[in-house]
């Protein structure tokens, strides 16, 4: 866009498979009480008018081809695409849904999180916000505009290894919880818990494994030791749910093993100095 001030914009709005609450928020920047038009800007029927085009909601495999190809009708210049909402953003409470397009094979993780229409068209701004009130979307689109400036300041911060002391103001000290298991195993198992038990119970039947998995280091055979331990617990669980989610825990638990080792044995072949890791 440069530095020029856009006078006047038309906007198409694309939902792409949000929940509405965003949408109901896009419409009501539009009602006469905030009345967006009064910033020059303008909401079109057709994509081939707009300048501007709003996303809602994270992307769908069934929205994905009708975003490229809106995204492709509109005029060359200047292309703006702003993403509205958290789903927009970074996928929200739907980021790991098997519904979502997303080409990253690490997707749902010890990764970032992503909304989706970022894989298809350029974000030139986001407003996250579940969902972001109107004053937020108006302020966003004011900067977008350059209507107004930002009235924050850029700040950064700096997570600090364990035992290194702060030196700067913006240095925050980085403290890793203490566990038996790599901080990446228990991102990645919390994950794929919440598939078996939901978010409710995870963190629960998550503790109580790593508990397991802490005593069957001590064995000269944990592997064995851990599932001699896992058969223990389910002799003591009534409930069948947990049962199942601990087994569940102990296979995904071991392939995580052999899948990290692969990839760090590939790493020290491709680096064989690895300084500070």
């Amino acid at each position: 866009m440069g530095k020029q001030k856009l006078k006047s914009v038309w906007v198409y709005h694309v939902d792409a498979g949000s929940c509405n609450g965003c949408d109901i928020e896009v419409l009501d920047v539009l009602s006469p009480y905030y009345d967006l038009e009064r910033l020059g800007v303008k909401v079109v029927p057709n994509p081939r008018h707009a300048d501007a085009l709003f996303i809602t909601g994270p992307l769908t495999r069934q929205t994905r081809i009708m975003l490229r190809k809106t995204y492709e009708a509109m005029p060359p210049k200047p292309r703006i695409v702003v993403a509205i909402g958290t789903c927009a953003s970074s996928g929200g409470i739907f980021y790991n849904s098997y519904a979502l397009y997303n080409t990253s094979p690490q997707r749902g993780r010890d990764r970032l999180r992503s909304g989706g229409p970022e894989m298809i068209v350029p974000i030139d701004m986001y407003i996250p916000g579940c969902p972001p009130s109107p004053d937020e979307i108006l302020y966003g689109i004011a900067q977008l505009l350059r209507i107004k400036e930002k009235k924050m300041k850029d700040e950064y911060w700096i997570a600090l290894p364990p035992r290194e002391e702060s030196l700067k103001e913006n240095d925050v000290k980085f403290k890793i919880p203490e566990r038996p298991i790599p901080l990446r195993y228990w991102l990645t198992l919390r994950e794929e818990l919440r598939r078996v038990v939901g978010y409710y119970d995870r963190d629960a039947v998550l503790e109580d494994f790593i508990e397991l998995v802490g005593k069957a280091f001590e064995d000269e055979n944990p592997r064995e030791k851990l599932h001699d331990l896992i058969t223990a617990y389910f002799l003591k669980e009534k409930d069948s749910r947990v049962s199942f989610a601990m087994r569940f825990l102990e296979n995904e638990f071991w392939r995580l093993v052999e899948e990290y080792s692969e990839w760090d044995k590939a790493l020290e072949r491709k680096y064989p100095m690895r300084m500070g890791v």
